[in-house]
């Protein structure tokens, strides 16, 4: 029988065979793409953010229902200066790319792949604008390539690392809160949560859609006419800067002085008595907190050890009398001696007089 089976007739099988194998794989190519544009399409809106808090850089993007990606990069070092850059330095990039959707690995986790990631700038150019230094340079958190863990709300924590805890902001939590996904290779975390869409351009006639950076460079005096109150820097300052977070409705004021990296933030907010919630923006488990009084107000202070070595000092308070929540946090190499909650007053009394 094997000889009477002929080249002709194997030659028929194996194309059937092929055609066979090519349909499965069109099909499960489609069925993969439609799937994709079901499970991305739930995320649309959200916006996705990658920070610690510390150092004034977070790298936030944009999910598309059909995968694909938008996002900014960015990272300040207002102590790096020059002649015609007085105002620091800022390291940024706009990055677009496009991801799908391997599988499902449980009830609450998925694997996604990141197939596309390019850059709207090259690397290393420079731009000098508004007294600022600006560098172009690669994301960072997100590399193509690259296979990320997805999580939904919900998820228990108790599988999760130190480092996954810290990027999801949970390491007093059980739960995930959010929405969330993890590099190991990047070892960076993704927190998603829905934002104003006015915050974001689409420009559909060149397809190129971008995120705007949603903290507005403001003067002192327009983020006095936003918020209502007025911001004092100490006389010791430098490198004062002001913006104003409309979608969170924070106002921030960072400054350089006696070599540490201060940033304070108010934002309006109804709370009831004895709740303090943390606006600073830092997600550290605190050390050695304790209570404070900050302008006459009650407030928390802690200490921090960032991977470096440095230290983070934050105090918050809530004046009751406005309304208005407070966080002041400073980066230095050493705090020793320094009363942060005399600073802070140093910022809000004369407006409160």
């Amino acid at each position: 029988m094997c000889k009477m089976f002929n080249n002709h007739h194997g030659k028929s099988i194996l194309t059937r065979l092929l055609g066979v194998l090519l349909a499965a794989v069109l099909t499960m190519g489609s069925a993969c793409a439609k799937g994709n544009d079901t499970f991305f399409a739930q995320f649309d809106g959200m916006t996705w953010s990658f920070c610690s808090g510390a150092g004034a850089w977070s790298t936030d993007l944009k999910i598309q229902p059909d995968g694909s990606f938008v996002g900014d990069y960015h990272d300040s070092d207002m102590g790096d200066t020059g002649d015609n850059y007085p105002n620091g330095t800022i390291y940024i990039c706009s990055f677009s790319g496009k991801m799908s959707l391997v599988e499902q690995v449980d009830e609450n986790s998925w694997k996604l792949h990141v197939d596309e990631l390019t850059y709207t700038e090259p690397n290393g150019k420079e731009v000098f604008e508004d007294g600022c230094k600006y560098i172009y340079t690669d994301v960072y958190g997100l590399s193509t390539g690259d296979e990320m863990m997805l999580y939904k709300p919900g998820t228990p924590l108790d599988s999760f690392t130190d480092e996954m805890k810290f990027f999801a902001h949970a390491f007093d939590l059980t739960i995930l809160p959010t929405w969330y996904f993890y590099s190991s290779k990047n070892n960076s975390g993704f927190e998603g949560f829905q934002i104003d869409p006015d915050l974001y351009t689409d420009n559909t006639d060149t397809q190129d859609v971008s995120m705007a950076n949603p903290w507005e460079v403001m003067t002192a005096e327009e983020l006095q006419n936003t918020i209502g109150i007025m911001f004092h820097a100490p006389k010791d300052a430098d490198k004062v800067a002001y913006r104003w977070f409309a979608a969170a409705s924070l106002a921030e004021m960072q400054f350089i002085m006696n070599g540490g990296d201060y940033t304070f933030r108010a934002q309006p907010v109804a709370l009831d008595v004895g709740e303090m919630p943390d606006i600073s923006g830092l997600y550290f488990t605190w050390e050695n907190q304790e209570p404070e009084t900050v302008a006459g107000f009650n407030g928390l202070i802690g200490q921090a050890k960032t991977e470096t070595g440095d230290t983070v000092e934050r105090v918050l308070w809530y004046d009751n009398t406005t309304g208005i929540m407070h966080s002041l946090a400073v980066l230095a190499h050493d705090v020793d001696g320094l009363d942060l909650a005399a600073v802070a007053e140093k910022i809000v009394l004369p407006a409160v007089e």
